[in-house]
């Protein structure tokens, strides 16, 4: 069925396509396209029922899907879902996603684009900050070569949201933009104690996570307030599991974890 109602997000946003189609109490898909990113809304008798941009779906893909600047949006009437993932009034989610905008206005002052690749600032050995679970982890996928947007796929979040990760992690001073071609980023300078079990946590966390794995491990222990020349072996399956919650990919995570528990099963404290 063809959409009756359609454009450039360019010149309409998907925000007030929603307003147009929420007060003309519409019931059908609006598909939105931007490069190769798709996303759909749909709506019943003008109310959002449903949403997915991506792997994204209710209002999370609404407030991913409204930040597009370019692209195409078509309505496809009659066009109805037969699941229901948001349940908030329409004037709720247009209220959020005004915020959602300025936020991105205010990230893309920082960062032009989702195309972007970024690396481990030199310094970041010198740096304390304490981090969520998920931002470690977009940080641990950062080296160099990845694009925000792989990123976003590689730790399964929105690309608007993994830029406000990015953009946090700019301004702590932990990250910098590449500007050369890129190449794996380097956490060189950090001395870790030349101890059989850092030795061993070191390798494992480099093979799961790459070169920043060092500085993971320093900021982990200060985060747990552990010593690492502790013989505690209680204290460094914590740490264990705790750096294995930090690395973005679960099969490396759970291969992390078993090696690292097995070492110090067969290994000693």
């Amino acid at each position: 069925m063809n959409g009756d109602i359609s454009g450039d997000l360019e010149n309409t946003r998907c925000s007030e396509v929603i307003k147009i189609l929420s007060l003309g109490k519409r019931s059908g898909r609006l598909h939105l396209s931007n490069g190769g990113d798709t996303g759909s809304i749909f709506f019943r008798d003008g109310e959002i029922i449903h949403a997915q941009c991506g792997p994204l779906q209710g209002v999370k893909a609404i407030y991913e899907a409204a930040v597009w600047s370019s692209g195409e949006y078509r309505f496809f009437p009659d066009d109805l879902a037969d699941i229901v993932s948001v349940d908030l009034p329409v004037d709720d989610i247009l209220a959020e996603t005004a915020n959602h905008i300025r936020q991105m206005d205010r990230i893309t002052s920082l960062i032009s684009s989702s195309s972007e690749v970024y690396e481990h600032d030199p310094d970041i050995k010198e740096k304390e900050v304490t981090l969520k679970s998920i931002q470690w982890k977009v940080l641990a996928c950062v080296d160099g070569r990845k694009s925000i947007t792989e990123v976003s796929q590689k730790v399964n979040l929105g690309v608007s949201d993994t830029m406000k990760i990015f953009y946090t992690l700019i301004r702590a001073g932990l990250l910098r933009e590449v500007e050369r071609a890129p190449g794996l980023a380097q956490a060189s300078g950090i001395e870790l104690p030349a101890t059989p079990f850092i030795d061993a946590l070191r390798t494992d966390l480099t093979r799961a996570i790459g070169p920043v794995a060092p500085y993971v491990i320093l900021e982990t222990a200060r985060e747990m307030g552990f010593d690492l020349l502790s013989d505690d072996a209680g204290r460094k399956a914590e740490l264990i599991e705790t750096l294995s919650n930090r690395i973005p990919s679960e099969p490396m995570s759970l291969m992390f974890l078993d090696t690292m528990t097995d070492w110090i099963s067969t290994e000693g404290a």
